[in-house]
């Protein structure tokens, strides 16, 4: 696990990188399953080298984490790798033990598809110890 302080670091230096860009750079995009049992939103910059800047989850009932440090979710864990294609996007989160060795946490693949004025935005969520999960997206960057 990356102490705090570097965490912050590194948060501290990406949102001056998300600063500097053009302010429809970023992405938020918010995805749920039609039971209910999961949610969760990401954040991307297309433009930076890791673009999943951030991931929230949430669980039915209690369990739920947050990669942003200054969220009371936050525990650690981590974006592991995030990647923008052509029309698929997604993510790893993991989280780090005492002695240093990285653990699968979450995983993520969002395809986006449109068809005149229509979009479709969804994908699958894996949760480790918790299952998997097909999902509806909204994303900030699509006029629905």
């Amino acid at each position: 696990m990356l102490p705090t302080s570097l965490n912050k670091l590194l948060l501290a230096a990406s949102a001056a990188s998300i600063f500097a860009m053009p302010a429809m750079a970023l992405d938020t995009v918010s995805c749920a399953d039609r039971e209910g049992e999961i949610a969760f939103t990401y954040v991307t910059g297309p433009a930076l080298v890791q673009p999943v800047l951030s991931v929230d989850m949430q669980m039915i009932g209690d369990f739920g984490f947050s990669t942003d440090p200054d969220q009371p979710k936050y525990d650690g864990e981590y974006v592991s790798d995030g990647f923008i294609g052509r029309d698929v996007e997604g993510g790893d989160v993991s989280w780090n033990d005492e002695n240093g060795k990285r653990h699968h946490a979450m995983s993520f693949r969002i395809g986006r598809t449109s068809h005149g004025a229509h979009s479709i935005i969804g994908g699958v969520v894996s949760v480790a110890g918790g299952g998997l999960w097909v999902v509806e997206c909204k994303s900030t960057s699509v006029d629905e």
